[in-house]
């Protein structure tokens, strides 16, 4: 059975390494990046490498009171070749994972797609957020809520291949996967996700998505509620006991993931995958403690992945 039931667990297995991650965070200049930084460090999960005005890094430290102790600088000015030079370091070998810090997403992603650079693998960029959900006593997954927004029934896949390729690294070694609709039954013509739903549920079924069970199309009550798939009359293993929430498209992934955080209060760790290496790409209003449980996230799906 997997140890891992919560986020702090993560934190706990990836801590006292003694060879720590060599992360590589461009621009940390924020004061959430910093510290979160500094709390990995800490625990001795990453080594960090600040990538941007070494200056201005120390400057902002200082102002802080966050030391610096133990990091590691790779001096760049401009944003773009900051970004660049950050994932030259993960593409080449000299670290193993990228952060965001303060800077633009599009930036980032500019120079992880970087065709002589970058980080760019067979699969397709994913973003998965992994929650904190103390009611049912064990994590939940939810994707894709920020980078792809259309997904075709091919993009879901690989969509769903990412989340569960997270979930394999922690331990869970057959997640459950739920792809949320508004209904339970395909309607073709109103809603055609609910078609491509079905149409994963019976790929999975045949073993052809390797280990995982997949069920769809789902309500987000019927995938999260024993008793309400119960009283629906809902059969199957993933019903009532879902480990992954699949959106549809990216308007009801975004909106779900900031009910959690902002409604729910729920602690939140942020990954992006489908790179030849893991990116913990999180976002500019993120707290210190997410980032912090991101850079812990990243570091395991990094170990998951070896």
């Amino acid at each position: 059975m997997c140890s891992i039931k919560k986020l702090e667990d993560i934190v706990e297995s990836m801590s006292g390494r003694k060879s720590p991650v060599r992360l590589a965070c461009i621009n940390p200049v924020d004061y959430e990046s910093l510290m979160a930084l500094r709390q990995a460090a800490d625990k001795r999960i990453i080594r960090p490498v600040a990538v941007g005005d070494t200056g201005e890094i120390k400057k902002k430290a200082e102002s802080f009171g966050v030391s610096l102790e133990g990091f590691d600088f790779q001096e760049v000015g401009d944003y773009e070749e900051m970004a660049l030079e950050a994932t030259k370091l993960v593409h080449s070998g000299s670290a193993d994972l990228l952060m965001k810090g303060s800077i633009s997403t599009r930036i980032v992603m500019q120079a992880v797609l970087d065709s002589r650079f970058g980080l760019r693998g067979k699969s397709l960029f994913s973003h998965i957020a992994l929650f904190d959900v103390a009611p049912l006593k064990r994590l939940i997954a939810v994707t894709d809520p920020a980078i792809n927004i259309r997904p075709n029934l091919t993009q879901k896949v690989q969509i769903i291949r990412n989340a569960v390729e997270v979930l394999h690294s922690l331990g869970i070694r057959w997640p459950k996967v739920a792809i949320l609709a508004a209904i339970e039954k395909p309607q073709v013509q109103a809603m055609p996700t609910t078609l491509d739903a079905k149409i994963i549920e019976r790929m999975a079924g045949e073993g052809l998505l390797g280990e995982m069970e997949v069920q769809g199309p789902l309500a987000l009550d019927d995938a999260v509620s024993k008793e309400v798939a119960k009283a629906k009359g809902i059969k199957g293993s993933v019903a009532g006991n879902a480990d992954i929430l699949v959106a549809p498209q990216i308007e009801t992934g975004n909106v779900l993931y900031k009910s959690f955080i902002y409604l729910l209060g729920l602690d939140c760790a942020n990954i992006t995958i489908g790179g030849i290496k893991p990116i913990v790409l999180v976002g500019r209003t993120d707290t210190v403690r997410t980032k912090y449980l991101s850079i812990a996230l990243g570091a395991a799906t990094l170990q998951g992945a070896a």
